[in-house]
């Protein structure tokens, strides 16, 4: 199993409402999401992704069985479906279907961004089988459907903004899992209209062959991120090439594999400053830095300061939240 820390995800209860709960990204050896619920019997959650400079950039390649819908509440992300690459701006919305890779990232220059993310499963809707199951989802699975992005000055996309942070405001008490099922009823209906007036096919269909490429280098760097790890490592791991392996960074990233290798370390030793007390040189060699100095150069040329000037910083304004 591995655990993402790169970026700070918090349930909400209700749209805006003071109630969180902190949640990290738990993923097995296959880039699966293994999700949590506030109620695993109602299997549908809404938190917010925040994505800052300060504590996290990244929200690594993962992918679940449920259906995630996002809404951009401020800033700016690089987001990735499998190997498709969109920009989201505020107020765009993204839908993520079952199963398909997905990921973002602060853009560059970008200070922070936040992001409204409600997951559900199909089976809330379903019940698993039947009509609704074969004509609303499984006919978008036979076409490979992966998601699709919706821009905040289109019609669709305020239609979709609308219901979104509507979904999310819906108040808790006696009747809460009805009216939320109401909610996601009308939304997929909406999605799946324009869906098929849009097109006849909603999306290009996935690549299987580039999902399993990623899913095995992306694991093999998460698994082994604290060791020597090289492109030669990778490719003997993997089974792929030299040059499908500077590919498949390019086609899912836009990295370099070390850019990217390093980047993920990065994102692990920010957590250990954070939450641990080990000293730096500790946490250069657990993350597979080649030694302190490295680290700390790669540090300050993302952070603007040293380990352990950020480490200060960063508990001087815990102390004046708490």
């Amino acid at each position: 199993m591995v655990v993402g820390y790169n970026v700070h995800k918090y349930y909400k209860n209700s749209f805006g409402c003071d109630s969180v709960l902190a949640k990290e990204l738990y993923l097995d050896s296959n880039l699966k999401e293994l999700m949590e619920y506030p109620d695993n019997a109602f299997p549908f959650g809404i938190w917010q992704d925040d994505f800052n400079k300060t504590v996290g950039q990244i929200l690594n390649y993962h992918w679940h069985e449920t259906i995630e819908m996002n809404v951009l509440l401020n800033g700016t992300l690089d987001y990735r479906l499998a190997d498709q690459r969109f920009v989201l701006n505020e107020g765009d919305t993204m839908i993520v279907y079952s199963n398909s890779l997905h990921g973002a990232a602060l853009r560059e220059k970008a200070d922070s961004a936040e992001m409204l993310t409600i997951v559900f499963s199909a089976d809330l809707l379903t019940g698993g089988a039947g009509t609704i199951y074969q004509k609303y989802f499984q006919a978008l699975s036979a076409e490979g459907f992966l998601g699709k992005k919706f821009e905040h000055n289109s019609e669709m996309g305020r239609e979709m903004y609308g219901l979104l942070t509507d979904l999310a405001a819906t108040e808790e008490g006696i009747g809460y899992e009805l009216r939320v099922l109401s909610k996601l009823s009308r939304i997929w209906e909406k999605l799946f209209i324009h869906l098929m007036e849009q097109q006849k096919k909603p999306v290009s269909k996935r690549s299987e062959k580039y999902e399993k490429e990623i899913k095995d280098v992306m694991n093999y760097v998460q698994q082994n991120y604290m060791e020597r790890v090289t492109i030669q490592t990778i490719c003997q791991h993997t089974g792929i090439s030299r040059s499908e392996c500077f590919r498949i960074f390019a086609r899912f990233t836009q990295k370099k594999p070390m850019e990217y290798i390093n980047d993920y370390r990065m994102s692990m030793a920010v957590a250990l400053m954070l939450n641990t007390s080990w000293t730096v040189d500790r946490i250069a060699q657990e993350c597979g830095f080649k030694n302190a100095s490295y680290f700390g150069k790669l540090f300050k040329e993302r952070f603007n300061q040293t380990p352990k000037k950020y480490r200060i910083n960063q508990r001087k304004e815990e102390r004046s939240i708490g």
